[in-house]
């Protein structure tokens, strides 16, 4: 390609470029977003450091699997992946407890706030998902927020692939019961 002025071209031509292996294009999509996407992370992590690590992993997971890569919006991908990313480092790090105001003051996009029954969906979800055996949440989270197949997980967690498959399933299987309640009990009570 001639022009390599990436900073005209459209996300989705951005995503294309990745995709065919641009490092040019993957770098525009980083300076693009990293400064937004870091304030983002820093409110939640109240660390610097952390923060960089959250965006460090989000942008080198993108790289990574750039030739798989089926997003229609990578803004809202990223804001996801970060958010998601930051969530699982609160986790993993025990840095902060998570509550209300942690919750609050998340977003998926830049454009969208949380209503407080989404903030309420939020934390049920959170608090279902902490009454899991911690293996079976770690799956959970690599699976569901960090978007890793079954076989990344497996040789990541040096697991066979069956294993990272029964705990997805006893792990959607205890959310899917537990929400299918609360939902009935929220109708009548």
């Amino acid at each position: 390609m001639l022009d390599n002025n990436f900073d005209t071209f459209s996300d989705e031509k951005l995503v294309t470029l990745i995709k065919s292996g641009s490092q040019l294009a993957f770098n525009q999509l980083y300076n693009r977003y990293w400064k937004i996407l870091f304030s983002k992370t820093i409110n939640i992590l109240k660390d610097k450091s952390l923060s960089e690590d959250v965006l460090q992993d989000v942008f080198t997971s993108i790289w990574l699997r750039r030739e798989q890569l089926e997003i229609n919006n990578i803004k809202s991908y990223l804001f996801a992946a970060a958010r998601n990313n930051a969530l699982l480092k609160i986790r993993n790090e025990k840095f902060v407890e998570l509550n209300a105001d942690t919750i609050a003051g998340l977003s998926l996009n830049p454009e969208a706030e949380i209503t407080s029954n989404e903030n309420d969906l939020l934390l049920n979800i959170e608090n279902e998902i902490q009454k899991l055996p911690k293996r079976c949440q770690t799956i959970f989270y690599l699976s569901r927020f960090n978007h890793y197949s079954i076989i990344e997980i497996a040789a990541l967690l040096k697991i066979s692939h069956r294993s990272v498959e029964n705990q997805l399933h006893l792990a959607l299987k205890h959310l899917r019961k537990n929400f299918a309640m609360s939902r009935f009990l929220s109708i009548f009570f």
